[in-house]
């Protein structure tokens, strides 16, 4: 680089920056010291994009995520995060601007273990073991809340359950659990903070009134527990609570309220984030019924906003060559590899960059309704697009297609095939076959706060112990493949680190 480049005003290092593209923004950090500052002073919003790369499906029959990725120009995006130490199965649980909690899936473990994943630039962290819950007999569901143009620092919360009854005592009126209410009126919870890299207790206070009491929250079936979601906004975490409640906790007080949803009876309810901040869904998989809420919160108000209501119908119409989203075939890949190796060759996911279609403007609703009569498929809702109005669906009947659907201007867009290769394609996907979603948003900040590293090299040390026990037993080519593996990519993350220290040391200079 030119000498003279880096004696430029920060005002035009900026502008100049600012044209780049997100992926190319987070390389430009490591050309120098002077933009690397400027990035992080004045540009670091720019470094999430607003494109949506993909959603993220769990399919319950499945160990690993699947990921629908769409076509673009930009890096490659590894829907199946196989650079992660986890063979046996891997789910995402959560997705906060551009990073992923994930859990692995292993049956062998107890207590299974927690990553917080950059699937763009991957990078990734394994979470230290969760506390053990305050309440005995309570869960903990665990939530991202990460905000990359403030800071590259990460927060994990555990939020606690409505705390079960003991299903042993048969006269569970005298039990003064169920009479207390619900929130309590504090919240002691566990919350890991990567620049800690530790669990902490935080404590958050209640404003306004309690839900109900803990007899009355337990109407919601243990399936549905696991389909909650949780949506960062603005410095606050609105999580998807039981009968029918939103627990709106603001991190930045520590303080929490409770709000009542819209239509809370309905069986599926679906909260997501979208232009204006909190959104919720509500929809019907046989009718095609589909309702859309924003939460309101101006003026010192907080109100439910009814922004859709209507029974969709989608219609037939061709697909548009070179532009179709794609289903990487995750749990299919990793199932080939498994059991032949790699003796019928290098079968790979598809790579985005063969498709031609430019991505970076988003615009991928482009296809209106066709007059006359439409029909009706199984319609699931996968969530919403952070900065559009825009609504994902899967059509799950006539080959399991993936939809979006701009309920402003009614019109819909076949993405593509959404059916893993499992299932078959002119049935479509049976009923409840999808669980949770994420539509996925890369942030390409190369700096991730974590212990990668220390990970990489305690699986090496347990796979090298796996090999002593096994290699006069039944050693298979996968083991020593993930061996491999782990081996060479800790010795290529080791040798990146000294090459950083080395190249900051002679700047320094």
């Amino acid at each position: 680089m030119a000498p003279e480049l880096t004696m430029l005003p920060g005002d035009v290092i900026a502008e100049v920056l600012r044209r780049l593209e997100p992926h190319s923004l987070g390389s430009s950090r490591r050309v120098c010291r002077a933009w690397r500052d400027t990035v992080d002073a004045r540009l670091r919003g720019h470094l999430l994009s607003r494109s949506v790369r993909g959603i993220f499906i769990n399919f319950p029959r499945f160990t690993f995520s699947e990921f629908f990725s769409r076509p673009s120009t930009g890096p490659a995006i590894c829907g199946g995060l196989d650079f992660l130490p986890c063979t046996m199965g891997v789910k995402v649980t959560d997705h906060c601007n551009g990073l992923l909690l994930c859990r692995d899936q292993s049956p062998d473990d107890a207590r299974p273990c927690e990553y917080v994943v950059n699937p763009a630039t991957r990078r990734w962290t394994r979470l230290p073991q969760r506390p053990r819950p305050h309440v005995p007999g309570s869960g903990q569901t665990a939530y991202l809340a990460f905000e990359p143009a403030v800071s590259s620092h990460y927060e994990v919360f555990l939020i606690p359950c409505v705390p079960a009854a003991d299903e042993s005592d048969d006269d569970d009126d005298d039990n003064p659990l169920l009479e207390s209410e619900w929130p309590p009126a504090s919240y002691v919870m566990h919350v890991f903070s990567s620049a800690t890299q530790r669990w902490d207790e935080t404590t958050f206070l209640r404003e306004g009134e309690a839900a109900g009491i803990v007899a009355n929250m337990h109407t919601d079936s243990e399936d549905d527990r696991y389909r909650y979601r949780a949506v960062y906004w603005q410095s606050a975490l609105y999580v998807h609570c039981q009968h029918g409640y939103l627990t709106r906790m603001s991190l930045l007080d520590h303080t929490y309220s409770v709000i009542k949803l819209p239509n809370a009876k309905h069986p599926n309810r679906h909260l997501g984030r979208s232009v204006r901040g909190v959104y919720f869904a509500i929809s019907c998989s046989w009718d095609g019924f589909l309702q859309l809420w924003y939460l309101n919160e101006s003026c010192s108000r907080t109100e439910w906003v009814l922004k859709h209501d209507t029974h969709l119908q989608i219609f037939e119409h061709e697909d548009q060559l070179g532009r179709r989203w794609i289903l990487q075939d995750v749990n299919h890949r990793k199932w080939f590899f498994e059991h032949n190796g790699n003796k019928y060759g290098d079968y790979r996911a598809p790579v985005e960059e063969k498709y031609d279609w430019n991505s970076d403007e988003d615009n991928i609703i482009d296809i209106e309704d066709n007059a006359g009569e439409g029909y009706h498929d199984g319609l699931y809702f996968l969530g919403f697009h952070p900065y559009k109005e825009i609504a994902f669906l899967i059509s799950s009947g006539r080959g399991a297609r993936g939809m979006a659907y701009d309920w402003n201007n009614l019109k819909f867009q076949d993405l593509g095939n959404v059916c893993p290769a499992d299932f078959d394609p002119s049935c479509g996907l049976p009923r409840g076959e999808t669980d949770t979603a994420f539509p996925y948003t890369p942030c390409w900040i190369g700096e991730f706060p974590g212990n990668e590293l220390e990970s990489l090299l305690e699986d090496e040390e347990l796979s090298m112990k796996k090999l002593e026990l096994e290699e006069e037993s039944n050693f298979t080519c996968m083991d020593e493949y993930e061996l491999r593996k782990f081996c060479g990519h800790a010795k290529r993350v080791k040798d990146r680190t000294a090459k950083i220290r080395h190249r900051r040391r002679t700047t320094a200079r």
